[in-house]
């Protein structure tokens, strides 16, 4: 090749900013398409309430009108509950966030609560509705 050729001139090029794009598309489309909502095994009505935020480290229950529970979104006996919170000892210090149909019976949700004091799960969240979008009671 002759020093003034326009074959001289090209310079190679190079694809790390088009690999960078692509990086950022793919965590821009994985943010998008993940859930952050709790594992649920059953519908329930909630109850009125102000809410908070509940944390995402949690242990999640449900509870259903009919009294099944579904903990971290398998269904447990209440029997199984307390075998299920004795496995699960070492997470003692996370939150619970327990959803809980409005028109359970509260003398279930008591004994939900003393396996969950006998275990030692003593952080709590009841999760509910916002007062703007409640239903009317049936």
């Amino acid at each position: 090749m002759r020093k003034g050729s326009f074959l001289s001139k090209l310079r190679p090029i190079t694809l790390g900013s088009a690999m960078a794009d692509m990086a950022l598309l793919l965590l821009v489309f994985f943010m998008a398409s993940t859930t952050t909502e709790p594992p649920r095994g059953v519908e329930v009505v909630l109850p009125k309430g102000t809410t908070r935020g509940a944390e995402q480290d949690s242990l999640y229950m449900t509870i259903s009108r009919s009294g099944d529970i579904y903990f971290d979104g398998n269904l447990v006996e209440l029997e199984g509950l307390h075998d299920n919170l004795a496995m699960r000892r070492g997470e003692k210090d996370r939150p619970v966030a327990i959803t809980a149909d409005r028109d359970l019976d509260y003398a279930y949700i008591s004994r939900v609560l003393g396996i969950l004091q006998e275990q030692d799960f003593l952080n709590v969240v009841f999760m509910s509705e916002p007062r703007e979008s409640i239903r009317p009671p049936r």
